[in-house]
């Protein structure tokens, strides 16, 4: 039978009071050491990782911001350049239409000075026709037959 005895079981309990000091102060406590020392290493790390990342959060809103202030600015040389090629071109434009019409003021007066030049020719040629006309008329016979004689000439001439 089961010999149960005060002796026994109060030896039993020391047993397993000195069992649980034993491990408590040689087991539990280096193990809650190291896991302490473990949750506090993992902290930091999650410290130093939420401090790079913030890191890394304002460095990409730098990024963007200067992205954008270049997007700005580089639209705005173009709308620079654009009205800039714009004014060229309108200042090359006009200079060709100013020298298109000087060029044809030129002929114009070039051919008005051409015209008065003919004209003048002509009014010589057609006063030498009739001066000769006349010397032919006075120093030659008269008469209507003589006249329309002078008007042939006069013509055949002048078509010349």
């Amino acid at each position: 039978m089961i010999n149960i005895s005060f002796w026994n079981i109060l030896w039993t309990v020391v047993n397993l009071l000195i069992l649980f000091v034993a491990f408590r102060i040689f087991f539990f406590k280096p193990i809650a050491k190291v896991m302490a020392k473990r949750q506090e290493e993992a902290n930091e790390i999650y410290d130093k990782a939420s401090v790079k990342e913030n890191e890394a959060s304002q460095l990409a809103k730098e990024y963007e911001q200067k992205l954008v202030s270049v997007e700005d600015e580089k639209k705005q040389i173009i709308a620079d350049a654009r009205k800039s090629a714009d004014s060229q071109y309108q200042k090359i434009v006009e200079d060709a239409k100013q020298n298109a019409r000087e060029i044809k003021d030129a002929a114009v007066v070039e051919a008005n000075q051409e015209k008065n030049k003919i004209i003048a020719s002509a009014k010589k040629e057609i006063a030498d026709i009739v001066v000769d006309a006349t010397t032919k008329v006075v120093g030659s016979k008269a008469g209507a037959a003589v006249d329309s004689e002078l008007f042939d000439e006069f013509l055949v001439k002048a078509g010349e």
